[in-house]
């Protein structure tokens, strides 16, 4: 059997085609466009589909979708995604009207926390907690070998966690959320708050034909022993720290997996996050738990196809 996997990102719509053994079979880009609408874009995307089942046939049994927002997975729906200023957009309903495969959507987060499941964890029953950083936090939650949704299909929005009262701002419109501590754009702005001449920085640390202040530039400076690089560095994992200890002793979980292109920053962040969670008093949680960084850049989109792989054989 295969299953598709979808990554609907505000730029482009990754598409990957796996087998049960989580093996990639092929995979596929194009440019999400979503100012254009939910209707262009899901005709757009079942040409694709369309195409691949022609190629693979009655092996092609299944359609995981993951999406960043407020993801309601009962009915298929987007609530709400910043990412592609979509409200309120049914999208597994008319995919499988145009395609004839059963699709289900979750929280890209969430795909990504399935992906670690199937991929880095063995499928065993266990309990995780998986972070995406990246621009914001995304977080997907496995208790006892289940994806867990809460009572709305909302539950992982650690992100927006407050880990400081009146702290720094957030894009939710809130202040003093995990997100705006450890989300890329809260990082570099804390850079600029601390390093004078953002060009020389450039210069001096970017690898060259790739002059950007960005998180890359960021942890090449830390390498480099630059000490404003370090303390900003320190500063998120201490913050990311703090963060994860509340969600470590609510759920016990087995693993916290980091994924995401802020986790490259690794070896920067994670002393000053390990030492927060070594200073915590109820010790037993943390002695337990085992943290993992994930350098699979592609646990989302296999983790949607296999999500939707696993609900086609709960319905056969």
């Amino acid at each position: 059997m295969i299953g598709l996997g979808i990554d609907i990102g505000g730029t482009n719509t990754k598409i990957v085609a796996v087998n049960a053994a989580g093996k990639l079979v092929t995979q596929e880009r194009f440019r999400t466009e979503a100012e254009k609408g939910a209707p262009d874009f899901v005709r757009r995307l079942s040409a694709v589909v369309r195409n691949l089942r022609a190629k693979y046939g009655k092996r092609l049994v299944s359609i995981g979708i993951g999406a960043a927002g407020d993801v309601d997975p009962e009915n298929g729906k987007i609530r709400f995604s910043p990412n592609l200023a979509w409200r309120n957009v049914k999208l597994t309903a008319p995919l499988e009207r145009l395609t004839g495969l059963p699709c289900v959507m979750e929280n890209d987060a969430n795909m990504a926390a399935w992906g670690a499941f199937e991929l880095e964890l063995g499928r065993k029953k266990i309990s995780a907690i998986a972070l995406t950083l990246g621009t914001g936090i995304g977080t997907g939650i496995i208790l006892n070998g289940e994806l867990f949704h809460g009572a709305t299909g909302s539950a992982g929005e650690a992100g927006h966690l407050k880990i400081e009262r009146d702290g720094r701002p957030c894009n939710c419109g809130g202040r003093g959320c995990l997100e705006s501590y450890c989300g890329s754009y809260a990082i570099m702005a804390r850079a600029r708050e601390l390093i004078s001449d953002e060009k020389e920085f450039m210069r001096k640390f970017c690898s060259p034909g790739h002059l950007k202040f960005n998180t890359i530039c960021l942890t090449d400076a830390a390498a480099a022993g630059n000490k404003q690089a370090r303390q900003v560095w320190a500063e998120m994992g201490d913050a990311l720290g703090r963060g994860l200890a509340g969600m470590i002793l609510l759920l016990n979980p087995d693993y916290v997996i980091l994924t995401g292109g802020v986790s490259k920053a690794k070896k920067w962040f994670m002393p000053a996050m390990n030492a927060v969670l070594g200073r915590q008093q109820i010790e037993t949680p943390f002695s337990e738990v085992k943290i993992k960084v994930s350098d699979d850049p592609d646990l989302g989109s296999h983790g949607a196809a296999l999500f939707g792989l696993e609900r086609a054989r709960k319905r056969a």
